[in-house]
């Protein structure tokens, strides 16, 4: 398959050098004026404009002419107000590795101002999460409220699971000031907008059916519809994705966003350290100066109350190590964030390459959290292979989660007590990981 050939229109006067640069990596058309430009034909990636040539109205025809090509005026001063999809790049950085970076934020500015169309006539618009937010998923919808341009009346962040009860999360909300609604289903219709960041339609089975739109970085889970969709299971994080928005948009990102955003990435990515790529490191520093790092350590340090950390206690002390796998079961929880935080401390004890950690929270549900070392098979395609038909399963190469309602369980095991229970999570994992090793030895 012939792949499409990359073309830059160049308007101006333009060093020789530059355009030498550029024709490596493409055709390069040279016009003089901005008359010439538009007597061209075909697509162009991108339009690059001499700052003399550059005005207002030359930038809207040109807009107009080639409705899907960024516009990047060479060794501009930005203006106060700078028009949509045009970007101002110092000479210097055009001759550098910048220009890709520009490149590719022009080309996300697009997408931005489509993102805004979606939502534009909405007058009561919904920013809905996953049922337990992490401080990725709020990150995001303050990162996505801020990037259309809306407040707490106009955008409600809200989810539908129970009050949050995770001691960095609580921290979060409560030193960022973040408002987050708990909300029924019966809520949902209330709404004329809705968009999803950090999770997806199916997450929610038929409750949530039509979306506007969905931003995530998690695997594209199942077929549903949405008027705009940014799906990036390569990026470590959404906030990752929501950064790139911002800074596409040239928006002022302030600090309390600034410190959410790189919180959000820092918790995901286990401080780059778990499935992060170069936009993660990207979006971390340049989000790093901007943030309060004396906040941020207030986040991190929040309390455990001393039941919980009774409860921490006591799940530890009942786990076991079969095969090379980390498995603990916490038994009835109140509290789903221990099962995920069991998970990581049976990651690091030495030798280990995977760690399960169950429990059933709420008297209705079992949670299941696996980690492995991140260079082995997917924790997330492992949990979804073993659990999608019967729950809600999914996740990352190295972090995964699965939900199993009671009934499920007993339906497919026979019986829901604890040793059962026990039993056929360790026969699952230890059957599904030893058949890998076998295969690919």
């Amino acid at each position: 398959m012939q792949r499409d050939l990359t073309r830059y229109l160049f308007i101006g006067d333009f060093d020789s050098l530059l355009l030498g640069l550029f024709s490596k990596r493409g055709e390069v058309i040279w016009v003089s004026s901005p008359e010439e430009a538009l007597n061209q034909t075909g697509i162009f990636s991108i339009i690059m404009l001499e700052k003399k040539s550059f005005s207002y109205e030359i930038s809207k025809e040109l807009s107009v002419h080639y409705p899907q090509t960024p516009i990047i005026v060479n060794n501009g001063d930005k203006p106060d107000e700078p028009p949509s999809s045009v970007r101002f790049v110092q000479f210097h950085k055009i001759l550098s590795n910048e220009i890709a970076r520009e490149e590719k934020l022009a080309r996300t500015e697009l997408r931005v101002e489509e993102l805004r169309r979606v939502h534009s006539e909405a007058k009561k618009m919904l920013i809905l999460l996953h049922d337990h937010p992490d401080p990725d998923s709020i990150a995001s919808a303050l990162a996505l409220r801020t990037l259309l341009k809306r407040n707490r009346q106009t955008a409600i962040i809200g989810h539908l699971g129970e009050k949050i009860s995770r001691p960095e999360n609580v921290a979060m909300i409560e030193l960022l000031e973040i408002e987050l609604e708990e909300l029924t289903h019966k809520d949902i219709k209330g709404f004329d907008s809705i968009a999803l960041v950090d999770v997806q339609p199916p997450y929610f089975g038929d409750l949530v059916s039509e979306v506007d739109t969905v931003i995530d970085h998690h695997p594209q889970l199942g077929s549903y519809k949405a008027r705009f969709s940014e799906i990036k299971a390569e990026e470590g994080a959404t906030s990752t994705i929501l950064t790139r928005y911002l800074r596409a948009a040239q928006v002022d990102i302030s600090e309390r966003l600034a410190t959410a955003l790189l919180y959000g990435i820092k918790t995901d990515t286990i401080s780059l350290n778990r499935d992060a790529n170069p936009d993660d490191v990207e979006a971390f520093t340049f989000l790093y100066p901007s943030a309060n790092l004396g906040l941020l350590r207030r986040i991190e340090r929040a309390e455990m109350p001393p039941l919980e950390l009774k409860s921490f206690g006591q799940a530890l002390a009942n786990h076991w190590i079969q095969n090379g796998i980390f498995f603990v079961n916490l038994g009835r929880v109140e509290r789903e964030y221990l099962v995920p935080k069991m998970a990581d401390f049976g990651i690091q004890v030495k030798g280990i390459e995977w760690s399960v950690a169950f429990g059933v929270v709420s008297n209705s549900h079992l949670v299941i959290s696996v980690r492995n070392v991140g260079y082995i098979k997917s924790a997330g395609r492992l949990v979804r292979d073993l659990f999608k038909e019967i729950g809600s399963a999914g996740g990352h190469r190295s972090a995964a989660k699965a939900v199993i309602s009671l009934k499920k369980v007993r339906k497919t095991i026979g019986k829901g007590s604890q040793e059962h229970i026990k039993k056929w999570v360790t026969d699952l994992f230890i059957k599904a990981i030893t058949e890998k090793i076998e295969e690919e030895h």
